[in-house]
């Protein structure tokens, strides 16, 4: 029977570090913020996170919609 070899820690899921990154720079960028707010699309709003240096893609942003700034923002229709 095979196992696994636990004693070492799972790599981070990118998608998540990508979103972490992506909530730090929304609350200590208030211009970033205010430009993520006004996106029309996920496509748009990945576009204007790699121009900060986050790479985080369209799908990423739909499962998180509504989630990333407070009062539910943004959220962009499907």
């Amino acid at each position: 029977m095979a196992t696994c070899d636990r004693s070492t820690p799972a790599p981070a899921v990118p998608a998540a570090d990508a979103l972490h990154h992506l909530k730090d720079l929304l609350q200590h960028d208030p211009a970033f913020a205010k430009d993520l707010r006004a996106t029309d699309s996920t496509e748009a709003a990945a576009r204007l996170a790699a121009r900060h240096g986050v790479a985080v893609t369209p799908a990423a942003l739909w499962r998180n919609r509504g989630t990333l700034v407070g009062g539910g923002l943004p959220t962009w229709r499907g």
